[in-house]
């Protein structure tokens, strides 16, 4: 049943507005943990590509105060109340990668509050695993070349490489991964002689980044991606299988969202979609 409050035409502090399009179209909600700078596209890119009438929000991560209490389930509710308070109806939850799978549940979370369900539109979909978690640490570590000598970028590999031998599951992982990136990090940082302001903010957006991927291992993509669409890559993960429905794109991975082509797809999505 639809909730009936005024409708707001601002996003609230959990989202982040990529095109604004027009307050009187569903939103289509965005859900990712983009950073800037980033190789891989991001769905600011893929805003570019969309009719301009068709709002389009991205989310933010909560406060990391919170986030280190939040499980998955937390941080899709946090989503999913800055949404409803605006009394806006939802066409479609779009997610990208891992994010895929909190935009399942923020759709069912969705769907019990206005007159139709979402549609779940999926990017090369995929849970969040060990190695995964592991080739992203290295990535963050490279961002400190500049700070770190290669030896030492090296050291942080292996020591990342035994965390993953020695961790339970992905929680247990984020958590050592993190300790040792801000080991490293406030360590070259002090002897750099750059401030620890600094340091203190690239630990923080790493830690956040840990606590958005561990988090979403709650949803289970057998369960959640039923009723979804997947676009895929030829590099998408196995667990992609679980989409209801996947559509091949010829594109590479890390331009799945800057992609004309994707952007065709997705547009023809959204019209079905339409209330």
């Amino acid at each position: 049943m639809t909730v009936e409050q005024p409708l707001l035409a601002t996003a609230p502090q959990a989202w982040k507005v990529l095109n604004e399009g027009s307050s009187t179209e569903p939103l289509v909600l965005a859900i990712d943990f983009a950073v800037s700078g980033r190789p891989e596209s991001t769905f600011g890119d893929l805003g570019r590509l969309l009719a301009p009438g068709i709002p389009l929000w991205e989310t933010r991560q909560p406060a990391l105060e919170q986030a280190r209490v939040f499980d998955g389930e937390d941080i899709a509710t946090y989503w999913v109340r800055g949404v409803r308070d605006t009394g806006r109806p939802v066409r479609a939850v779009l997610g990208y990668c891992v994010g895929g799978l909190y935009a399942a549940r923020v759709a069912e979370l969705l769907a019990a509050q206005q007159d139709e369900a979402p549609a779940v539109v999926l990017f090369d979909p995929e849970p969040p695993h060990q190695d995964g978690m592991v080739a992203d640490f290295r990535a963050a570590v490279a961002r400190l070349c500049s700070v770190l000598s290669p030896e030492e970028s090296a050291l942080a590999g292996q020591a990342a490489e035994e965390a993953a031998r020695q961790s339970a599951g992905v929680a247990a992982l984020g958590a050592a991964l993190a300790e040792v990136f801000t080991s490293i990090t406030r360590a070259a940082f002090a002897r750099a002689g750059l401030p620890a302001e600094l340091a203190d903010e690239l630990i923080g957006a790493y830690e956040s980044f840990v606590v958005y991927i561990a988090a979403a291992a709650a949803f289970d993509p057998a369960v959640r991606w039923a009723g979804a669409t997947a676009l895929t890559t030829p590099a998408a993960d196995p667990h992609v299988r679980y989409a209801g429905r996947i559509i091949p794109v010829d594109v590479d991975h890390k331009d799945i969202l800057r992609s004309p082509t994707t952007a065709d797809v997705l547009h023809g999505l959204l019209t079905r979609a339409r209330p």
